[in-house]
């Protein structure tokens, strides 16, 4: 049974804790052997690639939780205190002539307003409260007071661009975005640690291999020179069976070096220490499952983020076309308010018997001459909506054909799979029989070194076989977010 992330987790914690304590005594016990799917669920638990995933599609829900606050009322205080002037200021007299007179005075004021957005017409509706008190420093100090108990407001732009509409029906369609983007950065994520897991792998075995065939032309050579004593071989092939040797020798460092290597980068990559005992097999199992390619394309263009981002752009276009002409046409705008509101010497006045308040205003703009800059503005916003829809055709059929491609080169490499298996079984029962068959003299060694090396490369392709049928399987996850095997949309959350 295969572990959860969190288990695999606590698993390599508490060997990592034997290995520091304990050292690295008995390290084969130590060393934990990883199957690809539990180092893809640990590449998703603790890769840095997974956080900042994580991290980007927290960042669009909070984005998304930003503009869904600005369609609800929002309650402000506005005031100021103390605000105060002591100076000369212009005095008109009745006579029509102008004196400077010094005055000392202070103002404070507050207020409270609720604020409703209206996203159909792009208005403003909004409810105040306020108070001020007006403080007159002289010979007799003379504090007045005025108010206004309720006001009810309400502001409407006419033929303008409606901000708050286009946020409507873009804000959504990002966040979509960001949930598929998530998820395909998580199939990402498993596509690059299958990678690099065999890579991991086919160091390995290439470190094996040269291990192996360090220990067989050692024992080649010692035999070589044993029949050379004797004058039943030539000094020539010695002297072949020594350089298959030292050149034995000297891959076995290039490969230590290189599996080193590949299993530290494979370490930072699931945000391990470099030091962790961690190791790699061959997967037991090679999944096999019918892939649809009309399934597989419909599912591409209903999950993947590059349809909805498609029609992003398109909305952006449209958007930015609207804005353009909006505002290179008339516009106006109605304010209308509506309250009551009183003034007193005395606080406890203030409230008694309100007096009405209303006014209208109606602003306008009609821009008359600019040298053709609306025209200008409009032109460009609309010959880019149509390279944006150019591109976006375009774009899609390479798309397609990416996914179409996928699914053809998927769909080979399972045959490719079983025949570098079985070719390498018969290039490792090739060599078995050379091997006896130069220990008991009937072939010569250039044969036998023949056999090695046919050998070796068929397990090597076996294994580069393994490693692109696991690589198609996720890369055609990633494109379409569907699990063929299960049957599912893929939808990876928080």
């Amino acid at each position: 049974m295969l572990l959860s992330g969190k288990s695999l987790i606590l698993c390599i914690v508490f060997t990592l804790f034997n290995y520091v304590i304990l050292g690295a005594q008995d390290t084969e016990r130590e060393m934990y052997v990883l199957s690809l799917q539990e180092t893809i669920d640990l590449a998703v638990e603790s890769s840095p690639l997974s956080r900042s995933a994580r991290y980007a599609l927290i960042a669009s829900q909070w984005r998304y939780q930003s503009y869904r606050a600005d369609l609800f009322p929002g309650l402000s205080m506005t005031g100021n205190a103390p605000n105060y002037r002591r100076a000369f200021r212009e005095n008109f007299n009745p006579d029509g002539t102008t004196s400077l007179i010094y005055t000392q005075q202070s103002n404070a004021s507050v207020g409270l307003s609720i604020d409703q957005p209206i996203m159909p017409t792009g208005g403003s509706l909004s409810v105040s409260t306020g108070i001020t008190r007006l403080g007159i420093f002289a010979s007799e100090n003379t504090y007045l007071w005025s108010s206004a108990p309720l006001v009810l407001g309400y502001s409407q732009p006419l033929f303008q661009f409606n901000e708050l509409k286009w946020r409507n029906r873009i804000e959504p369609m990002q966040l979509q975005i960001a949930q598929k983007r998530y998820s395909e950065a998580i199939e990402e994520l498993s596509l690059t640690v299958t990678q690099r897991y065999f890579d991991v792998l086919l160091s390995k075995i290439n470190l094996d291999i040269a291990e192996f065939n360090v220990a067989v032309n050692d024992s080649i050579y010692n035999i070589s020179r044993g029949r050379y004593n004797v004058g039943s071989i030539a000094e020539n092939d010695l002297l072949q069976s020594e350089l298959q040797l030292r050149n034995a020798e000297s891959a076995l460092t290039q490969a230590r070096l290189v599996y080193n290597q590949q299993l530290n980068n494979f370490r930072i990559l699931l945000g391990l220490r470099t030091d962790a005992p961690i190791d790699v097999e061959i997967p037991d199992e090679i999944p096999e499952f019918p892939v649809d390619e009309t399934i597989a394309l419909n599912m591409a263009l209903r999950n993947n983020s590059t349809s909805l981002d498609f029609e992003l752009q398109t909305l952006e276009a449209d958007r930015n076309l609207d804005l353009a002409e909006k505002q290179s046409s008339f516009s106006a705008s109605v304010q209308a308010n509506f309250g009551l509101n009183q003034t007193s010497d005395n606080f406890t006045d203030l409230y008694s018997q309100p007096l009405n308040q209303q006014f209208v205003t109606l602003n306008f703009q009609i821009p008359i001459f600019n040298w053709g800059k609306q025209r200008a503005e409009v032109n460009f916003a609309r010959n880019t909506q149509r390279q944006v829809a150019d591109d976006i055709a375009f774009e899609q059929a390479q798309f397609e054909l990416q996914v179409q491609t996928v699914i053809a080169e998927f769909l080979q490499l399972r045959d490719q799979l079983l025949l570098a298996q079985l070719s390498d079984r018969i290039a490792d029962r090739r060599y078995e029989v050379a091997r006896n068959r130069y220990r008991i003299g009937q072939i010569d060694i250039t044969n036998l070194f023949i056999a090695q090396n046919e050998r070796d490369a068929a397990l090597r392709s076996y294994i580069q076989a393994v490693r692109n049928y696991w690589v198609a399987i996720y890369n055609l996850r990633r494109l379409t977010l569907y699990d063929f095997e299960e049957g599912v949309v893929i939808q990876h959350g928080l």
